[in-house]
């Protein structure tokens, strides 16, 4: 068969022209030929190599100290990958949380240490004492020595005490967190040699959020002003340290608690609607049951409102507050609550 095509192909070429055509012809044709007498292997795929990123789950690393505590460093995922010879764009480092997976210290109206993995409370009065005594030290470090001070005055050595207390407080905050227990001095940081902080990368603590508010509301204005003081207000569910019995705690708790009542007289002053600006005086008046300048402007808006009954109330409440305390209202107080009484 291949032969007789060949003859045919060289019968019709003449003369050295068509004589190197009929060549190339010759050629493509016993190519073609040999192509399809052949078996057809499809070329081998180039072999893809992935190097996309293995998650590792690392556990975020705290910064370096030019001094740490006097212990072995956790050894973690991180490190195992690092010192296992993987290479590196098989690590995937993170080293701050996202928003969702930062844990919160609660310490108004309740001890509850909360984060994605579970919330978690109910524990003794000295690991919500240390707990307060690092959130009061946010800017700056907590000393063992001031520690052992705070939570034990009466003892012979308290600093012996502290190293229990603050690897037991760690471990909690690593459990709400999911985090490995022996990551403790990932949460609560040993900074410099000097002191201990909460890292702020981990965890958040709603005294400071009431705090951040109050600050910011007291440079803002109009709406701005408004909105921060409600959310600050809104925070305030309870006494702050309620659980800690400390003359430090309860001096922080009342000094924050003024703080909030100064908050609402001011959504007060900025209240157009006089209901709800009355509100605003009953929920600071709650918080301060002696301040007798907001009984008397709770009387004003009341007799605004044309309440008389509430002006009476009001009078009334004063009056036994200041009665249990050994105390009697003011001059100042009767005169305006008689002028509010002699003009109905």
């Amino acid at each position: 068969m291949r032969r007789h095509l060949v003859g045919r192909v060289a019968r019709k070429l003449t003369g050295p022209t068509l004589v190197a055509h009929g060549l190339v012809g010759l050629a493509v044709t016993f190519g073609l030929l040999n192509w399809r007498s052949r078996s057809v292997t499809p070329p081998a795929e180039p072999r893809l190599i992935d190097t996309a990123p293995v998650p590792v789950p690392v556990t975020p690393v705290r910064s370096m100290d030019t001094t740490q505590e006097p212990q072995s460093a956790p050894v973690g995922p991180l490190q195992s990958a690092l010192t296992s010879g993987a290479p590196p764009q098989q690590v995937m480092v993170t080293t701050r949380p996202t928003a969702d997976r930062r844990g919160t210290i609660r310490l108004i109206g309740q001890c509850v240490i909360e984060g994605p993995n579970r919330a978690t409370g109910g524990w003794g009065t000295d690991t919500w004492a240390l707990l307060g005594l690092l959130a009061e030290h946010r800017s700056a470090l907590l000393t063992k020595a001031m520690a052992g001070d705070k939570l034990w005055p009466e003892a012979a050595a308290p600093n012996d005490r502290f190293a229990g207390l603050l690897k037991a407080t760690r471990a909690k905050m690593c459990e709400a967190l999911g985090m490995p227990g022996n990551y403790g001095r990932v949460v609560i940081q040993f900074k410099g040699g000097a002191g201990y902080r909460i890292n702020p990368d981990l965890y958040g603590c709603d005294v400071w959020q009431i705090r951040d508010l109050l600050a910011a509301a007291a440079v803002a204005t109009g709406l701005e002003k408004t909105t921060a003081l409600t959310a600050a207000v809104n925070l305030y569910t309870g006494p702050y340290l309620p659980d800690v019995p400390h003359p430090w705690a309860r001096q922080t708790a009342d000094a924050l608690n003024r703080g909030i009542v100064q908050a609402l007289a001011q959504l007060a002053d900025l209240e157009e609607h006089p209901e709800l600006e009355a509100g605003h005086l009953e929920h600071a008046t709650e918080l301060d049951a002696v301040a007798e300048h907001l009984y008397r402007r709770r009387m004003d808006v009341y007799a605004r409102l044309g309440r008389t009954q509430a002006v009476h109330y009001c009078y009334d409440e004063l009056r036994e507050q200041l009665r249990t305390r050994g105390r009697k209202p003011s001059t100042k107080t009767e005169q305006i609550y008689r002028e509010i009484i002699d003009s109905e």
